[in-house]
């Protein structure tokens, strides 16, 4: 699958406003949202500098300990940057958990890229792609025996738990209660909610979650047990999550999409803006 973004020219028809201004809009809600996911487990630490957020779970998943942007003023002393990515290579090691480093569409200085590579972070790929659609969202007919529910208690966190460790394929014993570990922020609905679906009286088989930062939505946690794939379950939460999106008065919704659900997203009307890059450290 060629994962390309769109033109701007179709970014401005299809979105209402201009290419650049949707990037700065999806780049500043999914670093609020991944710092705020990377900092939410009861073990969590956050380390900040002018130039970067580094938000760190504590738990032994890639993918939940965060460096994140690259936001230096111009003209900054080269020193500075490098002394800083040293800090945050120090501050993940003193965690002694695997991390990830996002690089958004448009660091500073440009070539933030080079200044990872030359203190032995190496680039992840293939790129992750930022999607952005419209709201209210088209999409093509539901499964009629998919069950879409909010969660409501502990059950559901520990099956959310469940879906999402298997699903994402996490290290064996590793975020086990990640969901109830942090009940009151995925219970109270703001800001996010968590989803869950089944097929008629079948057990909880996908997740996903609607989780506001930087003023819009976003979809995250996106996730089915094997077993229970291409079903509709994905395609009926993230329908729920584009209707929820848009009755709170939304016009728009971010996210960011593996090659696994890019096509799905694509259906729902979402437009491919830009590319993260991701870096973890060589070695």
């Amino acid at each position: 699958m060629d994962l390309k973004p769109a033109s701007p020219e179709t970014i401005l028809d299809r979105l209402g406003m201009p290419w650049d201004e949707v990037v700065r809009l999806a780049d500043e809600h999914t670093m609020a949202v991944q710092a705020w996911l990377s900092t939410r487990a009861p073990s969590a630490e956050r380390f900040e500098t002018p130039g970067f957020t580094a938000g760190s779970s504590g738990l032994a998943v890639r993918l939940l300990n965060l460096a994140l942007g690259g936001r230096y003023p111009p003209g900054i002393d080269g020193q500075v940057i490098s002394a800083d990515i040293e800090a945050v290579k120090s501050f993940f090691a003193s965690r002694s958990v695997p991390w990830y480093w996002w690089l958004g569409p448009n660091p500073c200085p440009p070539d933030m890229a080079r200044r990872l590579e030359d203190h032995g972070l190496a680039f992840d790929p293939p790129p992750l792609p930022a999607l952005v659609a419209p709201l209210p969202a088209r999409y093509s007919s539901l499964n009629p025996d998919a069950r879409v529910w909010l969660a409501a208690g502990r059950a559901d966190l520990q099956a959310a738990s469940a879906i999402r460790r298997i699903a994402f394929r996490f290290p064996a014993g590793a975020a086990v209660d990640y969901f109830e570990a942090m009940a009151d922020d995925w219970l109270r609905g703001d800001p996010a909610r968590l989803y869950l679906a089944r097929l008629g009286d079948g057990p909880p088989a996908a997740i996903g979650a609607l989780i506001t930062g930087a003023g819009i939505p976003g979809v995250y946690v996106m996730a089915t047990l094997p077993e229970w794939g291409r079903r509709g379950l994905g395609k009926a939460i993230l329908a729920r999550i584009l209707a929820d999106a848009a009755a709170d008065g939304h016009e728009l919704i971010a996210l960011t999409a593996s090659r696994l659900g890019y096509g799905l997203y694509r259906q729902f009307g979402f437009e491919h803006v830009f590319d993260y890059m991701i870096y973890h450290p060589s070695g």
